[in-house]
């Protein structure tokens, strides 16, 4: 999965707030969305082979830590 998917994703799973004053957003969650969000993520992955496709090709993940 992309960055880009991941996030958006989130934005249908989670619930996303501003900040007001510095205009950041942020996602809250209650324990059951973050669990839903999970295992969506989960099954997007295994449904596209995604394990087995970022380990080949390297990818870093979101934040750019290695997977």
């Amino acid at each position: 999965m992309t960055d880009e998917q991941i996030l958006n994703l989130a934005e249908k799973h989670l619930e996303v707030l501003v900040d007001d004053y510095e205009g950041i957003e942020y996602f809250s969650s209650t324990k059951k969305q973050m669990v839903e969000f999970a295992q969506e993520i989960f099954q997007m992955g295994y449904n596209d082979g995604c394990y087995e496709t970022s380990y080949s090709t390297g990818y870093t993940g979101l934040f750019g830590e290695p997977q």
